[in-house]
C-alpha cells in the first residue's frame, strides 16, 4: 500500500529551533527559589515540553505556596524567559532543514508549548519571522502536549489531514503528541536524552539537525523506516560448531526471529539487534578467561542485552522451563550501590557466554 503523500512539515520551538532549555532551566530555578520550593534540575527535566501552565500547577500540587497564583507564577516564568531569549541563536542545521522542506514543497508550520509572547520574541531573535505559514501556540488549548490537540489543530489551520504531516520534535512528550495525532515524527532529542529507547516509536531520531540529509527526508516522504542515528543498532557475529543448536537455543529458548541464512550462518532478531551465528566446526567451546565482578567470575568474553526488569524475568523463566543451566544464577549485582541491576549468565550450546541483566532505572546504566 503506498504511502500518504506528505504535504506539510510542523516544527516545534523550544530545543528544537534554539538550545531554549538553559533559559527555561534559570528562569524555573529563579521561581523556584523565590518561592522556596527546592526544585532540582530533575524536576525541570520532567516537565520538558509542558506549557508552563500545567508545570506551575504541578509545582503547587508537589509544594502548595502562599502568594502569587499558579496562573501569575506561570507568567512570570515565561517573561523572564522572554527577557532572556534577546540573544537566542538558531541551532545547528536548523536553517537547512527548513530549506530542504521548502525544496521539498512542502508547507512549514511551528507548533509550540510557549506563550504566544515567548514564541514571537523568539522568532524575531532567530531571524525566522514569516518563514512559517501558520504559527500556533497550544497556550489556550483545552489540552498540551502530550495530547494530540495542538499538532491537530496546527494541521487544521494549515487545511491539511494531520497523517500528511511530519513533525519535528526534541521532547518526549512533543513526539508523543505529534504521533498520537497521526504525523511522521522526527525526534531531535536533548543530548541528556539521547541513545533512549523512549524515542523508539518515532520514525527518525537524530543527533542534530545536521543530520537532516535529503535521503531521510526522501524516506519520510516515501513511509520508509529510517534508522535511528542516536541508537544504533549493533551487529554481532560469533562462532558455533552447530548451526541446529544454535537455532534451538536463539530461535526457540530466546525467542529469536530468523533472518536470512546460508549453510554456514543465520542471522537472528536479538530484540531489533542482529547477531549472525557462524559455523566454525572447531570452535573451543567455553571461554575460560574470567575476571571478578561483585564477588563472581564473570567471562571476559561475553555479549547479551540490557532488558526492562519484567522482560528479564520473563526471560529467565524461559531459561529455566528450557533447563538451560546459569553459568551465574540470576542475581542483583551492585545491591545498594550506583549500578544496582539484575543479572544472569548462561552458556549457548557452543559454548559462547551471554549475559542478560536489568535496571529499575536507566540511567543508572552507566551511574558511577
Amino acid at each position: 500500500m503506498p504511502a500518504v503523500e506528505v504535504v506539510a512539515a510542523i516544527f516545534d520551538m523550544d530545543g528544537l529551533l534554539t538550545e531554549s532549555e538553559s533559559r527555561w532551566r534559570q528562569a524555573e530555578q529563579e521561581m523556584s527559589d523565590e518561592l522556596g520550593l527546592g526544585l532540582t534540575m530533575a524536576d525541570f527535566e520532567h516537565t520538558m515540553g509542558v506549557r508552563m501552565l500545567e508545570v506551575a500547577g504541578q509545582w503547587f500540587a508537589w509544594s502548595p505556596w502562599e502568594g502569587p497564583s499558579v496562573a501569575e507564577v506561570a507568567r512570570r516564568v515565561v517573561a523572564r524567559v522572554v527577557e532572556l531569549t534577546a540573544g537566542a541563536e538558531l541551532l545547528p542545521g536548523v536553517s537547512a532543514a527548513i530549506d530542504r522542506c521548502r525544496a521539498e514543497g512542502l508547507r512549514l508550520a511551528l507548533c509550540s508549548s510557549s506563550d504566544s509572547a515567548l514564541i514571537d520574541a523568539t522568532l524575531a531573535a532567530l531571524g525566522l519571522e514569516g518563514v512559517f505559514e501558520v504559527v500556533h501556540s497550544a497556550e489556550n488549548d483545552l489540552h498540551g502536549k502530550p495530547h494530540p490537540e495542538p499538532y491537530l489543530i496546527t494541521a487544521s489551520l494549515l487545511g491539511v489531514e494531520a497523517n500528511r504531516c511530519i513533525a519535528f520534535e526534541d521532547s518526549l512528550s512533543g513526539c508523543v503528541a505529534a504521533r498520537a495525532a497521526g504525523m511522521r515524527v522526527v525526534a531531535v532529542p536533548d543530548p541528556s536524552a539521547r541513545g533512549s529507547g523512549q524515542f523508539g516509536f518515532c520514525d527518525a531520531t537524530l543527533e542534530s539537525l545536521e543530520q537532516f540529509d535529503g535521503s531521510v527526508l526522501r524516506r519520510l516522504v516515501e513511509g520508509t523506516s529510517v534508522p535511528s542515528l542516536s541508537r544504533p543498532r549493533f551487529h554481532l557475529a560469533f562462532p558455533v560448531d552447530d548451526l541446529e543448536q544454535a537455532r534451538w537455543f536463539y530461535g526457540q529458548v530466546l525467542g529469536c526471529t530468523e533472518g536470512r541464512s546460508a549453510d554456514v550462518w543465520v542471522d537472528f532478531d536479538l530484540w531489533g539487534h542482529q547477531i549472525v551465528a557462524h559455523l566454525d566446526p572447531n570452535h573451543g567451546g567455553a571461554n575460560v578467561a574470567t575476571n571478578a565482578v561483585d564477588g563472581e567470575e564473570v567471562p571476559a568474553s561475553h555479549f547479551g542485552l540490557l532488558l526492562e526488569s519484567g522482560a528479564w524475568r520473563a526471560l529467565v523463566e524461559r531459561l529455566e522451563a528450557a533447563d538451560i543451566r546459569f553459568l551465574i544464577e540470576p542475581q542483583v549485582r551492585f545491591a545498594g550501590l550506583a549500578g544496582e541491576q539484575l543479572t544472569c549468565f548462561v552458556l549457548d550450546p557452543s559454548g559462547n557466554a551471554l549475559e542478560f541483566k536489568a535496571f529499575n532505572d536507566d540511567r543508572a546504566v552507566f551511574a558511577v
